[in-house]
């Protein structure tokens, strides 16, 4: 059995999970757009599901969708502020807060009945989860490439 590490290092190791993941996605689409089509589920794709979650307040689906895109997508080459497990730990409870104390719906409330204040309860969620992981939770690169 091979350490992580040395897994990690693996080349053909890292395009195997990677087609695996891919594979996933398309899977998830083809599901999704199948429940669409399908006559006998009126509103049950897993778009419809997520929309309904988050339409009523779920708010944590957006912040942690801002936390991923900086984690896939901006990685740093300098030093953490907080190690790995730190920053998760941190988020996570940033989650609970959200969740547990409703600040999702306090925010909306606070925002006032607009025609797009939900919308704009979620961009700042997604901002808030976007600045959150940018300090706290990005993935490290060599310093090298």
């Amino acid at each position: 059995m091979q350490s992580i590490n040395q897994l990690l290092d693996n080349d053909a190791f890292i395009k195997r999970v990677q087609y695996v993941i891919i594979t996933l996605f398309i899977l998830l689409i083809a599901f999704d757009i199948y429940l669409a089509v399908d006559g006998t589920s009126e509103e049950d794709t897993i778009s419809n599901v997520i929309k309904s979650y988050t339409d009523d307040g779920l708010y944590i689906l957006t912040f942690f969708w801002g936390a991923l895109v900086v984690n896939l997508f901006f990685p740093t080459k300098r030093p953490l502020l907080v190690s790995g497990t730190v920053g998760s730990l941190i988020l996570v409870v940033i989650t609970v807060f959200i969740y547990f104390f409703s600040l999702g719906t306090m925010v909306r409330n606070m925002i006032g009945p607009t025609e797009n204040d939900i919308r704009i309860a979620h961009a700042i969620y997604m901002l808030l989860g976007f600045l959150m992981a940018y300090v706290l939770w990005r993935q490290s690169t060599p310093k090298n490439t």
